[in-house]
């Protein structure tokens, strides 16, 4: 979790308490900047814990930034929506239709790729390619093998801790720097 501490909040309130709107002004520029680097950062953890491109994961992906005013004070929040994204835009091979080929995928990065019996690789009409298998013993239906979505991934220990040290590193460093920038008349 990331937090304004009470000290940062008490220290911006005593010097800038005589600067109309200057406590509101400072708080919300510092949670706005930590939801751009939550943002950011959980993009990079994503892409360095899973083995997908941020490309695939940004093709995927719905991602909100909102920055509001609550009884508490201020709110930020970072949101990722979407859906199981196609294990295809992971690390998998091979990329392309080719009969009789073993298709492996690997969804985290580093780990070797698990082979898949009857899985195959295959171009749709829509121009959509996707790893699939058959339902049943019949050519048709078929399935498609899916991944973890964005907002999984995100949710990941690895990519939470790394990203709250990193957010909580730019509240602390943007408290001073927006308190300066207020008292030298940047904050209009």
């Amino acid at each position: 979790m990331i937090t304004i501490t009470a000290e940062q909040i008490e220290r911006v309130n005593m010097i800038l308490s005589g600067v109309p709107g200057g406590i509101e002004k400072a708080l919300s520029s510092t949670i706005r900047r930590a939801n751009n680097t939550v943002r950011s950062e959980t993009l990079k953890g994503i892409t360095t814990v899973y083995a997908i491109t941020r490309q695939n994961v940004r093709a995927e992906t719905t991602i909100k930034v909102r920055t509001q005013s609550s009884d508490g004070g201020i709110v930020g929040t970072v949101l990722f929506a979407g859906h199981k994204i196609p294990l295809y835009r992971f690390n998998v091979s091979p990329t392309i239709p080719i009969q009789r080929a073993t298709v492996s995928a690997a969804v985290l990065a580093g780990n070797g790729r698990t082979p898949f019996q009857d899985a195959f690789i295959a171009r749709m009409q829509s121009g959509h390619t996707g790893m699939f298998e058959r339902d049943g013993s019949k050519r048709l239906p078929i399935s498609e093998f899916m991944g973890p979505s964005t907002a999984q991934m995100a949710g990941n220990s690895i990519v939470l801790a790394d990203v709250e040290e990193k957010a909580q590193e730019v509240i602390n460093k943007r408290v001073e720097h927006e308190i300066t920038r207020i008292l030298n008349g940047y904050g209009g």
